[in-house]
Parts: structure tokens; C-alpha cells; sequence
């Protein structure tokens, strides 16, 4: 009896121990998004979407700009809590009113009474980006946007161009992979809908946070170059930007891996076959290191897209996510999506720009 005790309270010591840890370093490396402000778009499933809102600091331009984050992340990957890092808050400077999307699930956003526990890529694309394109016309009157999408967030914008060609002026999709017939190492990250590793992850991720940057596992190539990165930048986006991954989008990432394909899950509609009926200005942006959207990945997409097109590679090392939190981003990629921007919107007649409000550094 006496080794039992000793064994429960030396578990509810760790557990106590690791609580702490976590309540901690959550609060020590808490990075809030740079932002003015919260616009909700409610769903027709009964979600209540967060856009993070970064009015314009320059002179104002149209139309507004949607940003949209890739898989097990949140909009942080764009209104990061060190302001160098921030891309909205970069265009807002260069005149954009920008919003930041967390889709169901993610960051501020909440599910509604009955709404379901369970979605896939189809629901992004068929339920949030519509429901955040309505909210950006309610807030503004645009019934157009310019779109920036990273990774997953870069893929559900090309298959929304498609599906809502009227909704949608132009976009930037960086490290925007509709095709998998090179990333073998995927099949690792899809794996993992199989166990209970994914539904996790932010609590991993928030553990390991302080002690994140001081080692380089390889493992993480696949996402990220840490070499690329700052351990500082580094720890604040597993302690922040970082969600749960989810079964039903896995799936469909396997199915997408296993067929080489981007479709609905249903089989009924080819994402990837629109691309070729689109018409809307659209960059492709890939990093020279990125192990989940190589360059020859992006290239496939950009040659199959059937309106105007730019493609651009990032050298210097660059990866997945540091295509938005590398060292130099601010200067390499930053200013590629701010002038792709810029020669697809005009400035609003009459308007000046805005006093400029006090950043957080």
C-alpha cells in the first residue's frame, strides 16, 4: 500500500509541476496579435469565425485584404506579436485594411450550439472563407478582396477563386502546395490523424516553447528552417500561433497524398482543374527549403492557373513557415506580396491617411 501512495503522489507532484510549466510559459512568451480590433463572422453551421482587423496606417487603398493561415495554425501567423513580423500590419502601413481569418476551431473563433465537432478542408472552403467574405463587406462594403494565403490557407484561396470568382480581386498564395506527387515526408504529418498526437498539439507545443531554438531537429525541415528563424520568433509561435490538428482535414490531406489529387473529399469537385478556369491576378510564392510545398510543387500550380500569374522562388535558405518568420522575411517576402497588392488595387478617392497609433515592438 505504502509504494502506491508514494507512486500517486509523486504523479500528482509532475502533474502539478507541469501545470505550473504551462500556465507559465503560456503567460511568459504570450505574444497578443497586433490588431484594432475583432469582427465575427457567424457561419451557416453555426461557427463564429475571429478576423483579426489591422485598419490602413497609410493612405487608404481597396479593396480590403483576407489573410488566411496554413494547417494547425492561427491568423498570429500574420498578426504576430512582434510587430516586425507582422505582414498585416505591414500592408496596413502600406495603406491595406487587413483581415486576419482564424477558421473554425482556431484561435478566436468558438462553435455555436450544435454546430459540429468535426470538419475537413471542404467546410474551410465551402463555409468559413465564404462566411469571412461576408463579414469584410458588412465591416467595408467591398464586395471584393485581395487574398494572401499561406500554405493550406494559399490552397482553399485558389480552390475559393474558383468557386466564387466575383468575391475574389486577386491573390497571393505563398508555399501553396495543390499537388503531391514529390513531398513523401508528408505522409508522416498525415499519419498522425491515426493517434492522439494531433489532438495535442498546442499543449505540445506550449510545453516544449522555452526550451524551443536551442536545438535543430530534422525532423522539422519538413516546416520549418530554424536555422532561418529567431529562437525568439521560434518559442513565441509554438507558445502562440500554433492549434490542434484536425482528423477530418488529415484525411483529406492523405486522400490528396495518395492520389496525387486536390478535390473534395466527396470526389464530386476537382480543386485542382479549376485552377485552370480562374481569371483573378494571382502570385505564386515558394521558398527554396520547404519540404511541404516544394518549388517544383508550386511551380505545377502556377503553370496550371489560367488567369494572369506571377511565380517567385525565396532563396537564402528560406522554408515553409519562415516564408512569413524568417530572419529577413520583412525584407524578402513582405515587400513581393505588398507590390503584387499594390498593382491590383487603387487609392480610395478623398481619403487620407489615418493617424498613426502606437505599436507594441
Amino acid at each position: 500500500m505504502q509504494p502506491l501512495l508514494a507512486a500517486l503522489a509523486a504523479v500528482l507532484v509532475l502533474a502539478l509541476l507541469a501545470g505550473l510549466h504551462y500556465a507559465f510559459w503560456t503567460w511568459r512568451l504570450r505574444a497578443p496579435p497586433i490588431e484594432d480590433g475583432i469582427v465575427h463572422a457567424p457561419t451557416r453551421d453555426g461557427w463564429v469565425l475571429a478576423l483579426g482587423r489591422r485598419r490602413p496606417r497609410g493612405v487608404p487603398r481597396a479593396p480590403p485584404v483576407l489573410l488566411v493561415h496554413g494547417i494547425a495554425m492561427n491568423r498570429q501567423t500574420f498578426e504576430f506579436g512582434l510587430v516586425r513580423w507582422a505582414l498585416a500590419d505591414h500592408l496596413a502601413r502600406a495603406g491595406f485594411d487587413c483581415f486576419s481569418l482564424d477558421h473554425r476551431g482556431h484561435g478566436a473563433s468558438r462553435r455555436g450550439p450544435g454546430a459540429s465537432r468535426r470538419w475537413n478542408l471542404d467546410d474551410y472552403v465551402r463555409e468559413d472563407i465564404p462566411a469571412a467574405l461576408d463579414a469584410i463587406r458588412r465591416e467595408t462594403g467591398a464586395e471584393r478582396v485581395l487574398y494572401v494565403g499561406h500554405s493550406q490557407g494559399g490552397i482553399m484561396g485558389l480552390a475559393a477563386c474558383a468557386l466564387y470568382p466575383d468575391r475574389i480581386a486577386a491573390i497571393a498564395a505563398l508555399g501553396a502546395p495543390a499537388h503531391y506527387d514529390v513531398q513523401d515526408r508528408l505522409k508522416k504529418l498525415v499519419a498522425l490523424r491515426f493517434t492522439w498526437v494531433g489532438r495535442f498539439t498546442r499543449l505540445a507545443a506550449r510545453m516544449l516553447a522555452p526550451f524551443a531554438g536551442y536545438w535543430h531537429p530534422a525532423v522539422f525541415d519538413l516546416a520549418i528552417q530554424l536555422r532561418n528563424v529567431e529562437p525568439r520568433v521560434f518559442r513565441r509561435l509554438l507558445a502562440n500561433g500554433l492549434e490542434n490538428l484536425q482528423p477530418g482535414v488529415l484525411s483529406q490531406f492523405a486522400a490528396f497524398i495518395r492520389e496525387d489529387s486536390f478535390r473534395s473529399m466527396d470526389g464530386k469537385l476537382d480543386y485542382r482543374a479549376s485552377l485552370e478556369r480562374c481569371r483573378q491576378p494571382a502570385l505564386f510564392l515558394a521558398a527554396e527549403k520547404d519540404g511541404l510545398a516544394p518549388p517544383s510543387v508550386v511551380q505545377a500550380a502556377f503553370r496550371r492557373w489560367g488567369g494572369p500569374k506571377e511565380y517567385a522562388i525565396v532563396g537564402q535558405g528560406f522554408g515553409h513557415a519562415d516564408l512569413l518568420l524568417g530572419r529577413s522575411a520583412p525584407e524578402t517576402v513582405y515587400p513581393l506580396v505588398e507590390r503584387f497588392l499594390l498593382a491590383h488595387s487603387r487609392e480610395v478617392a478623398g481619403a487620407s491617411a489615418p493617424r498613426a497609433a502606437t505599436d507594441p515592438k
